[in-house]
């Protein structure tokens, strides 16, 4: 990690959110994100107001708001060029209204020396109230980490489920630079965490987003390695003879699930965070790649061409058979379970190209979501409503996020890249 990206690190640490304002009563702006025929929610983010001359541009710090919801596909964000300003009080309700507006998110802010003060609402247009308020305080450079928490909770006022907007995405960059990278979830605020010269591959985050697990080649060979991204640092995991790959961690953090080849055949083991292999969870006659967790812990979704082309099986852990879930293509691969455990996001060929799809665990409800280019490697967001990918439709394999019903897909990655990782956490 740049000295740049550690400062920026304890600088968040020592971020401040103290609860301003808070509605009493039961929001009645909640948004129905189980239902695919609803209308979006017409919101609107008017600039924000500064009560001096500043470096920070209110219209770009609304920007980022704009930005996080539009792309969760939930919200129509109105836009006006005579919008009120609104600098302290209620708003204007009934203009408000007049645009067709049902939420309004409004923020003033104030800095001083490289302190920042952002003083953020929510209101119900239709009741007339602040569903929302917080006031956060930090350091200037952190303003869009301070603009994600608000948009993270302005969605977990009117979803029921926290936003995801404070998260980060983790890749392997494209060659000639196949190091693991990690930026925020927009594209924001990239790094470069490993710098070995090597070819890395398939990073994992830890839970608590203190780690990096990934495949390298560092000695030429393929090793499971942690990264300590504080530290910046890393040290092996596995380098059994043979295949050491896949790495993902337990959804409590506490073991590992893999792919080795050190007994033959590539097959899907669980370890230790330090290496030592508790148990092997696959032992069919074939290649068993690919692990993803179930969100409880329960199971394992994995990829194995024991069928004669790769397909994707789930097993539980604590032992039985493994039942074959994709039927439709003749190659499907990157399983990635949702975090709220009801569908498995994954790679299917579908007319000679590869594309995200989704199934849920009993088979049904395939939906293929992507349709240009070739996407691969799906990685859920961690509140399950947003899915990054990797796709090659503009010339260069970039990372991009789509709503989880492929609706809204953008780029955001700055370099090339491929394998995303999306945090668990939100810090």
């Amino acid at each position: 990690m740049t000295g740049r990206g550690i400062r920026w690190w304890a600088s968040l640490l020592s971020l401040v959110a103290i609860i301003a304002w808070e509605s009493p009563c039961s929001s009645k702006l909640v948004i129905d994100v189980e239902n695919p025929n609803l209308d979006k929610m017409p919101i609107a983010i008017p600039d924000f107001v500064s009560d001096s001359s500043t470096p920070l541009h209110g219209r770009d710090l609304a920007a980022i708001l704009k930005n996080d919801l539009a792309m969760t596909g939930l919200f129509q964000i109105v836009e006006s060029q005579n919008f009120p300003i609104i600098t302290g009080g209620d708003p204007d309700f009934d203009h408000w209204s007049r645009l067709g507006v049902q939420a309004l998110a409004a923020a003033s802010f104030h800095i001083s020396g490289d302190e920042l003060v952002l003083e953020a609402r929510l209101y119900d247009v239709p009741l007339r109230r602040v569903e929302l308020g917080k006031r956060f305080r930090g350091k200037a450079q952190d303003h869009r980490r301070m603009i994600h928490r608000f948009g993270d909770l302005v969605m977990e006022r009117l979803t029921n489920v926290l936003g995801c907007f404070s998260s980060r995405i983790a890749f392997a960059g494209e060659a000639p630079s196949r190091e693991i990278y990690f930026m925020d979830f927009d594209g924001h605020n990239l790094t470069q965490a490993t710098s070995n010269r090597t070819i890395n591959l398939s990073p994992d985050w830890s839970p608590d987003g203190r780690s990096l697990l990934f495949t390298t080649y560092l000695h030429n060979k393929p090793d499971l390695w942690l990264w300590d991204i504080f530290a910046r640092q890393g040290r092996p995991v596995s380098t059994k003879p043979g295949l050491n790959a896949s790495g993902r961690f337990s959804p409590n953090g506490q073991t590992l699930a893999a792919s080795m080849s050190f007994q033959g055949i590539p097959q899907i083991y669980e370890l230790t965070i330090e290496g030592h292999i508790i148990k092997r969870l696959t032992s069919g006659r074939g290649n068993d790649i690919s692990p993803t967790w179930s969100p409880d812990g329960s199971a394992i979704a994995f990829v194995s061409d024991q069928a004669g082309s790769p397909q994707i099986y789930v097993v539980a852990v604590n032992g039985g058979q493994p039942r074959r879930l994709t039927f439709q293509s003749n190659y499907n691969t990157d399983p990635d379970w949702s975090p709220r455990g009801d569908c498995i996001a994954f790679t299917a060929r579908i007319d000679g190209r590869f594309q995200i799809c989704t199934m849920k665990l009993d088979g049904t409800d395939f939906r293929i979501l992507t349709d240009t280019g070739s996407n691969q490697e799906p990685a859920w967001s961690p509140d399950g409503r947003m899915i990054a990918f990797s796709s090659n439709r503009k010339g260069q394999k970039l990372i991009y996020v789509m709503d989880a019903h492929g609706r809204i897909q953008v780029p955001v990655s700055r370099i090339p890249g491929k394998a995303p990782a999306w945090s668990r956490n939100y810090q």
